[in-house]
């Protein structure tokens, strides 16, 4: 296994820019940090490109494809190209998972229920949540519409715990559009949101083929995505609460549709 100690070695200054969306896309490599992790790509049938870790962790590099480039580096190198606040002394280099994230594609034909969408969500945080607790409760599609934060942000993949490598997602450039095709498929669409003719999720008969959408942590859904919707529900709460965050109210929103189908 080679070592690495310089900063400035081509390899590590490439790894040092998955940091950036721009450069991700480009060499269509994102990176995944920590132990956690390294766990979740050791489980998948997902073989990294590179994989670095730092001498107190270059026995965990033994466990890998022969195929991933394996690096032992400095301490110093390690927090060039790490993310974290605290590393954990392993980075591994991955090629985007096209075999489960579709990109700039209008629905078509079947996917795998129960489908649930996003709109506008822009805190990375929020989506690698909602993809972990997606896993959970055995969500076949996620949809996000095309203004959603960058799926391979190092803080969604972090709070996806895993998630990432698992779940189904469709990034569409025409919501309303996805949800009309939807619908033409079976599906009743839902929006989360409260207006006059809202109905309290208790009151929903929900089923494996209940989609909801969820939207924008500050401003919700559009208007555009409520009318493209057959219904609008929202989750009752304390009398003087204005809203949830985006990602525990997915997190309601599924554990109903999870309910329906076990």
């Amino acid at each position: 296994m080679d070592y690495i100690s310089s900063r400035t070695n081509p390899l590590i200054v490439r790894m040092a820019k998955l940091s950036d969306k721009k450069y991700r896309d480009e060499e269509r490599l994102f990176a995944a940090e920590g132990i956690k992790l390294f766990e979740e790509i050791l489980s998948s049938d997902i073989t990294p490109e590179y994989a670095f870790a730092t001498e107190k962790n270059a026995h965990l590099l033994t466990r890998l494809s022969q195929k991933t480039k394996c690096y032992t580096v400095s301490e110093s190198v390690y927090e060039k190209i790490s993310c974290e606040k605290a590393p954990q002394g392993v980075f591994c280099a991955i090629k985007y998972l096209d075999n489960f994230h579709k990109f700039d594609t209008i629905y078509s034909g079947s996917l795998s229920a129960p489908v649930f969408c996003l709109s506008s969500l822009r805190d990375p945080g929020n989506l690698g949540t909602v993809m972990r607790t997606a896993r959970a409760f055995g969500v076949g599609t996620l949809i996000l519409s095309s203004d959603c934060t960058d799926l391979y942000s190092p803080k969604t993949v972090r709070a996806s715990m895993g998630a990432l490598f698992a779940v189904n997602t469709l990034r569409t450039p025409n919501l309303a559009a996805t949800l009309r095709d939807l619908q033409d498929k079976g599906y009743t669409t839902n929006a989360a949101a409260l207006d006059a003719s809202a109905v309290t999720l208790p009151s929903l008969a929900v089923t494996p083929k209940t989609c909801f959408v969820v939207g924008n942590e500050g401003h919700g859904l559009s208007e555009e995505i409520i009318s493209a919707c057959q219904n609008t529900v929202y989750i009752p709460m304390t009398e003087g609460c204005e809203s949830l965050n985006a990602s525990v109210a997915a997190s309601l929103l599924m554990w109903e549709v999870y309910k329906s189908a076990n």
